[in-house]
């Protein structure tokens, strides 16, 4: 049974490029829609899995097949920090914005620490069992967890990741074991 999973970064926000943490119905940028296009002939899924978010969703939407939310795949919980600019928090939260950027434990802004989403998105990875493509538009954070789950890397790593929007790896499944894959685009 062929099970290969797409994880693929929304399409860029205003509220990414201006520098603020994001809310839940943060659109996509204009300028991103002629992208979701190209990448929508580059993937061809069998189904689409989204974030709950407006932007996950926007981007799923983009491959024209069947498509559904899972919450298992929403944004790491950014706590009393939603739709605030990290310009802000510096000034106001030095400290903890600092905690924050280089402890997975932490969770200083009252949301989710790293570990609590890695054990999220280990169990998200443990339920998805279809045979065939499935693409996961979701979110930076997530896919980088994602990724150290699946290399068994120290969760830390994560913070020497930088995936840009629209960015994707693809996993595939043989027996309970998920392995990164890369193939060309073309």
């Amino acid at each position: 049974m062929k099970n290969e999973l797409i994880l693929l970064c929304h399409a860029a926000t205003h509220a990414m490029k201006a520098g603020f943490f994001p809310t839940l119905d943060d659109p996509i940028e204009q300028l991103e829609r002629p992208r979701l296009s190209a990448l929508a002939s580059a993937y061809v899924p069998d189904r689409v899995i989204t974030s709950p978010s407006l932007a996950a969703v926007e981007t799923g939407q983009a491959f024209g097949v069947g498509m559904s939310t899972d919450a298992q795949w929403s944004d790491l919980d950014h706590g009393r920090w939603h739709g605030r600019s990290l310009k802000e928090i510096y000034d106001e939260e030095a400290d903890a914005l600092s905690a924050w950027l280089s402890e997975p434990d932490s969770a200083v802004h009252g949301g989710e620490s790293l570990e609590a989403l890695q054990a999220r998105v280990r169990s998200a990875l443990d339920t998805q069992r279809h045979s065939g493509v499935t693409l996961i538009s979701t979110h930076a954070i997530v896919v980088k967890v994602a990724l150290a789950v699946v290399l068994e890397a120290p969760l830390a790593g994560v913070y020497k990741m930088d995936l840009e929007p629209l960015s994707a790896i693809t996993l595939t499944r043989s027996d309970d074991t998920w392995r990164l894959r890369y193939k060309p685009l073309v």
